[in-house]
C-alpha cells in the first residue's frame, strides 16, 4: 500500500510538470500565431511517460490482471483510474495545447534523441514511452516523429524533406471583425494514399494593444525578414558606403518619417517609436544591425512634427560585398509600421578603383526632428561625420521631395576618380525605370575633402519639365582622359 501511495504522488507530481509544460508551449503556439503562414516547431526530447496520458497498454501485466479482478467483482474504488486509463486533466490539457499549435498553423516534428543515451541508462520501455509521447504531438499536428536520433544533420534533413514541398490555398474575408476570435476551416482533397495537413482554422486578428511582448517581437522579426513594403508609416530611405578602413565600410543610415504620416491619428502626448535595422549579406546571413526606442513629447510641438517629421541617423560598419538592408519602424503604441528594404554594394576600397556613391542632396529646408544613434564606436576610435562640403557640414536628405521651381544642391562623392577632367551627366527615370525627358542637373565646382582619394563635386538639380510625382535622378561622371563611368542613382519627389 506504501508503495502504491509513493507511486501515485509520484505520477502526480510528473503530471504537474508536464501540465505547467504544456501551459508554456501552449503560450508559445499563440505567439507564434502572429506570423503568417505555416510554421514549423523542430522539438528535441526524450519525451515523457505516455501512460501517464494514455494510461496502461500492457494489459498482460499483473497489475492489469488485478485491476480485471477488481472490476470483475465491483471493486472499482480499489482501481487507479490513472493508471488505467491516463489522467484525464493532462490529456485536456495536452490537448489544448496541441489545438494551440493547429489554430496557430504551426507543426510539431519531434526529434526523438533517446539515442543519445548511453548504454544501461534507461529501459527499452522507458524509451518506448517517451517515443508514444513525442509520436502523439507530432502527429496531432500534422507532424512526423523521427526516432532514436544520433546524428542530428540526418534527421533534420528528413525534416527538410517532409516541408519542401505545400500548396497555397488562400481566400480573404471582407467582414471579418478584429476581435481574436477562431473561425474554422475545412479542406478536402479528391485522392487515394494522401496524407494531408493543413491549417485547421484561424485567429481574427486582435488591436496591438492586447498583443503581448513575445507577440510584438515576432511581429517585427517577421516584418524584418519578409521585407514586405508596409505604408502604415511612410519611410524615406538613404544607405551610402563610405571608405572607412582598409577592413569596413561606415555606411550611414538616414531614415525620415515625415510629419503626416506620422503624427495621424495620434492623440497621446507621447510619440514613442522603435527602429529596427538589419542587414545581409548575398547568402542571407546577418552582417550587422541596430535597434532603437525612442519617444517624443508631442505635447507642445505637435504641430510641428506634423508639418516635418522625424530623421533619424544611425549607421553599420560592413566589409566590401552586396547586401540588402532592412528598415522597419513601427508606433509602439498604435503598432502602425513601415516596412523597407534596399540593395547596397560596398566596394573593395583596397584596389584603389573609381567609386561613385549615390547623389546626396542638401536638406535646405525641412527643419526634421533629428534623433542620432548612442555612441558606437569600435577600439575607442571616434568617427568623423562624414556629411561634409568644404568642412561644412550639411544634412542630407534621403527622400528628396523638391517644387517644381526649386533649384536643389547636392553634393556627389566619389572615391579614385582620377585627376583629370570629368564630365557630369543627369537622367531622369519614372519610378519604375522608364526614360523621362526633364529635370537640369549642372556641375558648379569640384572641391578637395581633404581625405586622400576621396572627391567632392557640388551640383545643382532643377526639376524642369516634371510634373508632381515619384522619379529616380541617375548620375554619371565620366572621365575625360580614360573614358571611364561611374553612375548611381537616388529617388525624389516633385511637389506642388
Amino acid at each position: 500500500a506504501v508503495r502504491a501511495y509513493a507511486q501515485k504522488d509520484q505520477r502526480a507530481y510528473a503530471n504537474s510538470q508536464i501540465t505547467a509544460f504544456t501551459r508554456g508551449l501552449g503560450g508559445l503556439a499563440k505567439a507564434l500565431d502572429s506570423l503568417k503562414g505555416r510554421k514549423t516547431v523542430v522539438y528535441f526530447s526524450q519525451g515523457f511517460d505516455s501512460s501517464l496520458l494514455l494510461g496502461r497498454e500492457d494489459l498482460g501485466s499483473r497489475e492489469a490482471a488485478d485491476e480485471a479482478l477488481n472490476i470483475a467483482f465491483g471493486n472499482t474504488h480499489l482501481v487507479d483510474t490513472d493508471q488505467r486509463f491516463g489522467n484525464t486533466s493532462l490529456k485536456g490539457a495536452v490537448n489544448r495545447m496541441l489545438e494551440e499549435f493547429r489554430r496557430a498553423d504551426c507543426v510539431i516534428q519531434a526529434i526523438d534523441i533517446s539515442g543519445l543515451r548511453a548504454p544501461g541508462d534507461a529501459s527499452d520501455t522507458a524509451q518506448a514511452s517517451g517515443q508514444e509521447a513525442l509520436f502523439y504531438m507530432a502527429n496531432e499536428t500534422g507532424g512526423e516523429l523521427f526516432k532514436d536520433a544520433n546524428n542530428f544533420g540526418e534527421q533534420l534533413e528528413h525534416v527538410l524533406e517532409r516541408t519542401n514541398v505545400t500548396y497555397l490555398l488562400a481566400f480573404q474575408r471582407s467582414d471579418l471583425k478584429a476581435d481574436g476570435a477562431y473561425h474554422r476551416l475545412r479542406v478536402k482533397i479528391r485522392a487515394s494514399g494522401v496524407r494531408l495537413s493543413y491549417r485547421p482554422g484561424y485567429y481574427a486578428p486582435r488591436p496591438y494593444r492586447q498583443l503581448d511582448p513575445l507577440e510584438k517581437s515576432l511581429l517585427a522579426a517577421d516584418g524584418i525578414a519578409r521585407a514586405v513594403p508596409r505604408n502604415g508609416l511612410d519611410i524615406g530611405l538613404l544607405v551610402a558606403p563610405f571608405r572607412a578602413n582598409v577592413k569596413a565600410a561606415y555606411v550611414p543610415v538616414i531614415i525620415e518619417l515625415p510629419g503626416p504620416s506620422l503624427m495621424q491619428g495620434e492623440q497621446g502626448d507621447r510619440l514613442n517609436l522603435e527602429v529596427y535595422t538589419y542587414v545581409s549579406n548575398a547568402q542571407g546571413q546577418m552582417a550587422d544591425f541596430f535597434t532603437r526606442r525612442f519617444a517624443l513629447d508631442v505635447k507642445k510641438g505637435r504641430e510641428a512634427l506634423q508639418a516635418t517629421g522625424v530623421k533619424y541617423y544611425g549607421h553599420l560598419d560592413l566589409p566590401a560585398g552586396e547586401y540588402r538592408v532592412r528598415v522597419l519602424v513601427r508606433d509602439a503604441d498604435s503598432g502602425r509600421t513601415g516596412v523597407r528594404s534596399v540593395p547596397l554594394s560596398v566596394p573593395i576600397y583596397q584596389k584603389q578603383e573609381p567609386v561613385l556613391l549615390p547623389p546626396l542632396f542638401i536638406e535646405a529646408r525641412r527643419n526634421w526632428v533629428l534623433v542620432r544613434e548612442r555612441a558606437k564606436q569600435a577600439d575607442g576610435a571616434s568617427v568623423v561625420y562624414p556629411f561634409t562640403l568644404k568642412g561644412e557640414p550639411y544634412v542630407p536628405a534621403a527622400r528628396p521631395a523638391l517644387g517644381s521651381a526649386d533649384k536643389a544642391r547636392l553634393c556627389l562623392v566619389g572615391y579614385n576618380l582620377g585627376a583629370g577632367d570629368l564630365a557630369l551627366e543627369g537622367h531622369v527615370t519614372a519610378a519604375d525605370g522608364s526614360p523621362l525627358s526633364g529635370g537640369d542637373l549642372t556641375l558648379v565646382e569640384r572641391t578637395a575633402s581633404g581625405v586622400p582619394g576621396e572627391d567632392e563635386l557640388l551640383a545643382t538639380f532643377q526639376p524642369t519639365g516634371l510634373g508632381a510625382g515619384d522619379y529616380v535622378l541617375r548620375v554619371a561622371l565620366t572621365d575625360r582622359t580614360t573614358g571611364r563611368k561611374e553612375v548611381n542613382s537616388l529617388s525624389f519627389q516633385v511637389v506642388r
